[in-house]
């Protein structure tokens, strides 16, 4: 283990630009998950304008992000923890990047399908590999920005931005290209889930009008691509010339060592699957809810899927604000944060198992609008309580696995949560499968991990260090680093 030392005489300051800087990074997140998905908000007008492709396009062109996670993690952390600037530079570039090689029917319109396919799959790729950036590394961004007593609100507003990023898409698709959200609020149907456009042909003057459409929202999502890559490159330093904390100026473990130590520390191992399972579980469930939930209904009266996509969008919206709003709180209450995330999961796993009970019939309501209101309340309570925990884990991971570096502890967590999520997609291989057991997994996903939690220490190495200057401070030391001011 490296040892451990402090720049001596180091004045602390807290820069007001902190707020700029994560306003880049945050934003970077969101857009890099808005464009991973690009197409999930449209498969209907895929599906219509090039019905060629194969039926696991769309699939694979949403997989390329976890896997180019995995295949480039090593070397994309390896440039974060050279140069913060470095890495987020690269990333927003390759977002950029990513978005617009797609447009390249601006220059040749008369483009074949073949071609536009093979560069959409180049595009994911592209910016699949930024995800491990904005995924692994908003606990050192808030770490070489932020005070101690706000770290924790700098890391929920990154993380959850991030997941903001899939209502972006979909709000983002119900504007521009209108007709893949058209279906009706309410479809009576004797077999829930069997909704579909009623076999509605498209003229080819219709079919060119939707293909406008199509290019206006790519050529949308590549614009702000391009302003968040100007503004990283005009500036996005990687560190404040003086520290915001004491810690901040501790010296980590080096790469390799860190690698090291998390895989032979048994608390990594138990924070990973505390903090992966949850977030997997969930994140993958959202993205399949219009599979899970179209098959629920009353007196032969189903859920859209209209509905339940705004249901989705408003669900990711509700957590994200929930979440930064119990990050602000556990930044002002110290040493709670294990009791908090247990608390948490236990309130998302009652909700879902209410979820649960309705959408499997055990509980039964009178009309299709109960049915409705009981869904969006049990969706959007057990959301918050679930997605509120990602920062605070992450937060509680880098405190407890400290003086590992925060991005590698990130990284180490992600890692988990793309394989848990591989494994979670797999399932749907398995032949004659089904879709009934989604509506056990989420109450599942909260509970199972409790017992590692309740049995894990809580620990607060790094901010232990910080709270040392306030200590010695009011006993009378003079230390230069207890100073800080704020420019």
């Amino acid at each position: 283990m490296d040892k451990e030392e402090l720049i001596p005489g180091l004045q602390v300051k807290v820069y007001k630009r902190r707020w700029y800087i994560l306003f880049l990074f945050s934003f970077l997140a969101l857009f890099n998950c808005t464009v991973w998905n690009t197409f999930g908000p449209i498969v209907s007008t895929v599906k219509e304008l090039y019905p060629q492709w194969p039926e696991y396009t769309i699939p694979l062109l949403t997989n390329w992000g976890p896997i180019a996670f995995l295949v480039f993690l090593v070397p994309i952390l390896y440039i974060s923890e050279k140069s913060l600037r470095l890495s987020v530079v690269l990333s927003s570039g390759l977002v950029f990047l990513g978005a617009g090689i797609r447009c390249i029917f601006v220059a040749f319109p008369q483009m074949n399908d073949t071609a536009f396919l093979a560069l959409c799959h180049v595009g994911a790729i592209l910016n699949g590999i930024p995800g491990i950036i904005v995924t692994s590394i908003p606990a050192a961004v808030s770490s070489a920005w932020f005070p101690v007593n706000e770290r924790v609100t700098a890391t929920s507003i990154s993380q959850m931005l991030n997941n903001l990023g899939t209502a972006v898409s979909f709000l983002m698709a119900e504007l521009i290209v209108p007709e893949t959200i058209g279906f009706n609020d309410t479809q009576i149907n004797s077999s829930c889930g069997s909704q579909d456009n009623h076999g509605v042909t498209l003229t080819q003057h219709e079919k060119s009008e939707l293909r406008a459409d199509f290019h206006y929202y790519l050529l949308a999502l590549t614009a702000p691509a391009a302003v968040l890559f100007s503004m990283s490159i005009v500036y996005f330093p990687s560190a404040p010339l003086h520290p915001p904390s004491r810690s901040s100026t501790q010296t980590r473990l080096n790469f390799w060592a860190g690698i090291k130590n998390l895989i032979g520390s048994g608390a990594a191992w138990s924070i990973a699957i505390v903090w992966s399972i949850p977030q997997a579980i969930w994140n993958n469930w959202c993205a399949l809810m219009v599979v899970s939930l179209t098959q629920v209904g009353e007196s032969g009266v189903c859920l859209t899927e209209k509905w339940v996509n705004m249901l989705g969008i408003i669900a990711v919206l509700v957590g994200t604000a929930v979440a930064i709003l119990v990050g602000m709180a556990t930044d002002r209450i110290k040493g709670y944060m294990k009791v908090t995330i247990m608390a948490l999961l236990i309130l998302g796993g009652i909700t879902f198992t209410f979820l649960t009970l309705i959408t499997i019939q055990v509980i039964q309501l009178p009309s299709i609008i109960s049915l409705k209101v009981c869904i969006y309340v049990l969706l959007l309570l057990g959301n918050s309580m679930v997605v509120s925990t990602s920062p605070l884990c992450m937060e509680f991971a880098v405190e407890k696995l400290y003086p590992v570096p925060e991005g590698i502890v990130g990284g180490w967590l992600n890692i988990w949560y793309n394989i848990i999520s591989v494994m979670f997609l797999l399932i749907f291989n398995i032949p004659h499968v089904g879709t009934y057991w989604l509506n056990f997994v989420l109450p599942l996903s909260c509970f199972i991990v409790l017992p590692l939690l309740f049995f894990m220490k809580e620990e607060y190495k790094r901010r232990n260090i910080d709270e040392t200057v306030n200590n010695n401070d009011e006993q009378g030391f003079d230390n230069p680093l207890a100073k800080e001011e704020v420019y």
